[in-house]
């Protein structure tokens, strides 16, 4: 395994070796945040060459797994050369530790010899009074509160936002946002992100952009293969509809899991919720409901009242961009979309809830 760095970390400013980290750990609350980050710390620089992480479950069962040191280091050092983040840079943790992206936070601190800034994780994380950030990582939920709520984010120069698709509402409202907003692309078992998108600014990027040593192609199925031989031995498949446009750039199409099947048309919703994104200015979902002639009808379900929506009117305007036969049929309204508990759209429940109405 290679190196790892010298057994110490920085910490709201404060050089901690890992022997007065478990010194304070004694005195510490179990259940609290800080315990949990003191504890994946010492967890690291123990002399295991892994650590076992449960998946996210978004796309199925959690799982337990094993990630390598070797690889989880591999990508920290992919993610400081991508953001040009240096040393004694301040990068601001608000994630829970039991997730890949919490612990990966706390890995590139201490690969990138950076100042780890500490919030307790919750949906409404604020910034400490102190100087600027560099760097800050965050779920689509945290960001839409801060901003709903006037927390200050221009003090963050840079956010990569994952865990969940930034929703069509949220983007909107980001794209005059000062600080740099990336979406991110990855998984647990590829250590976090390995492809970034800026989202905002004057020149957002029109597709994702693979870290340094990472490489894409399309599989058999059209969905995306990862190469990166610094963090996996074998190129990984994924369940992911994509347009690869070169080995280090690519367009997300949609889960393959999620199409929809109407009269025999394969349809991707989230490729259809991408392209009509600018006609609907709240969220929304394209969902299937059972239909005996088509099979699947393809439906426009609306978060909201249906106010001063013409609905006629929209569904032209739709059919005009994706086709006749790709666009939705109806038009549903409902007061809240069916959310899981990292606030994703649940497709399935949305899907239930139509089919009971």
């Amino acid at each position: 395994m290679n190196a790892i760095p010298a057994k110490k970390i920085t910490i709201d400013s404060e050089n901690i070796s890992l022997e007065e980290l478990n010194e304070r750990l004694r005195y510490i609350d179990s259940k609290s945040y800080l315990y949990a980050v003191y504890s994946f710390i010492i967890e690291w620089f123990n002399d295991k060459e892994f650590i076992r992480q449960k998946t996210s479950g978004s796309t199925g069962t959690p799982k337990e797994i094993q990630l390598t040191k070797k690889a989880m280091t591999a990508s920290a050092h992919a993610t400081l050369e991508y953001f040009g983040l240096q040393s004694e840079n301040s990068v601001w943790l608000c994630l829970p530790v039991g997730y890949i992206a919490g612990k990966m936070m706390i890995v590139r601190a201490i690969v990138g010899k950076l100042n780890l800034i500490l919030s307790e994780p919750n949906s409404l994380p604020s910034p400490p009074d102190q100087s600027d950030i560099d760097f800050g990582s965050l779920v689509p939920l945290q960001l839409r509160k801060m901003l709903d709520n006037g927390i200050n984010i221009k003090r963050i120069k840079k956010i990569i936002v994952g865990g969940a698709a930034i929703e069509h509402s949220l983007a909107k409202d980001l794209k005059n946002i000062e600080t740099e907003i990336y979406a991110t692309y990855g998984m647990t078992e590829t250590c976090s992100h390995i492809a970034i998108q800026r989202i905002n600014g004057d020149n957002p990027d029109s597709c994702f952009t693979t870290l340094p040593g990472i490489k894409v192609e399309n599989n058999s199925n059209g969905c995306l293969r990862i190469i990166a031989p610094n963090i996996f031995n074998i190129p990984l498949d994924t369940n992911d509809l994509s347009e690869v446009i070169s080995p280090n750039h690519f367009k997300w199409i949609g889960r393959i899991d999620n199409i929809i099947n109407s009269g025999g048309i394969k349809v991707s919703p989230e490729e259809i919720e991408a392209v009509i994104a600018p006609l609907i200015d709240t969220d929304f979902v394209i969902v299937a409901k059972n239909d005996r002639l088509l099979g699947n009808k393809i439906i426009l379900l609306i978060e909201g009242q249906k106010k001063m929506i013409d609905t006629n009117k929209l569904l032209s305007q739709i059919a005009e961009i994706t086709g006749k036969n790709k666009a939705p049929k109806e038009i549903l309204f409902v007061e809240k979309i069916p959310r899981n508990a990292s606030m994703k759209i649940d497709r399935r429940k949305t899907a239930e809830y139509i089919n009971n109405l």
